[in-house]
């Protein structure tokens, strides 16, 4: 049997099981948005995937959807995640959609009953051109409306805004990939993202991987964007209220540039003056409508 037709076979299984299941779409929290769980890659830690099932549902309750078409080839991180959150107590399937799938009516039915939705790492790329614009992305987009939890990593982070950093830049000479130990401040190539997070732009693997100019160059071309830098093994946790928890082991970093201004800009270097930013070690809130940290109860 040739790859397509196991694949095939494999999603119509899957289908008929959770379709079956599915027939009445689940609620968690009706009328009420859910929770963005923005992961800057690596390893998640343990705290971050129970936050995740816990905001799904519970043991018992959770009913996950894996998503791996960030990933170009058979991706052993998918198996590792489906298997972390079984020790978790949810229930999980892994996806991998083409765009005639993810526009296909049996599986906007099949996605209306998972109570949280996972992207896998790789490229964001590939994540948007499978999803944007499709039945599937609104289905999901309509659940996280609904009380829903949303997250991701790495690839999965960035895909989140509307704006979203494609990994890639933009020098004199034309697009260039994107040297990680490069420090010269270029401007940033973007594309459209899901737009669950507004207002923001994320880059993830931050501090490993130096990517501060990167981001910098990204909100002076977009200021009224908020950049945040997410490191590994860190999540940004979007509250239904529109306020940010930092959880994990790193920082995040955001950058305002919507209040400064560039002073000069050359060819391959730009000035500016004004840019504020907040480091946010774990346990740290921030209100992005503020532009300030702060603490609140709830």
């Amino acid at each position: 049997m040739s790859t397509y037709r196991v694949r095939l076979f494999a999603m119509m299984i899957i289908l008929v099981i959770f379709t079956n299941a599915s027939i009445a779409e689940i609620h968690i929290e009706p009328n009420k948005r859910g929770t963005l769980i923005i992961v800057g890659g690596g390893d998640t830690p343990y705290t971050i995937q129970k936050r995740f099932i816990e905001l799904a549902g519970g043991a018992g309750k959770a009913r996950i959807a894996i998503f791996q078409m960030a990933s170009t080839g058979d991706d052993e991180e998918a198996d590792e995640v489906l298997a972390e959150f079984k020790l978790l107590g949810a229930e999980s399937v892994i996806l991998n959609l083409d765009r005639s799938q993810a526009e296909s009516e049996a599986m906007d039915v099949m996605l209306s009953g998972f109570t949280g939705y996972w992207f896998l790492g790789g490229d964001q790329n590939l994540l948007a051109a499978s999803l944007l614009g499709t039945r599937a992305l609104r289905r999901i987009e309509y659940r996280y409306e609904r009380g829903a939890v949303v997250g991701g990593t790495s690839a999965g982070a960035s895909v989140m805004t509307a704006t979203m950093l494609t990994g890639q830049r933009t020098a004199s000479s034309g697009r260039i990939n994107e040297d990680p130990n490069a420090v010269a401040m270029r401007s940033t190539e973007v594309a459209f993202g899901f737009g669950l997070l507004p207002g923001a732009i994320v880059d993830q693997h931050f501090s490993r991987r130096s990517r501060d100019n990167r981001l910098v160059s990204a909100v002076l071309d977009h200021p009224q964007l908020l950049g945040v830098g997410i490191d590994e093994e860190t999540a940004l946790i979007v509250r239904p209220d529109g306020r940010w928890e930092v959880l994990g082991n790193g920082h995040v970093k955001i950058y305002d540039a919507r209040r400064a201004y560039i002073v000069n800009q050359a060819e391959d270097a730009v000035g500016a003056s004004g840019i504020r930013m907040h480091v946010l070690p774990r346990g740290s809130r921030f209100d992005p409508r503020l532009g300030r940290m702060g603490s609140w109860r709830n």
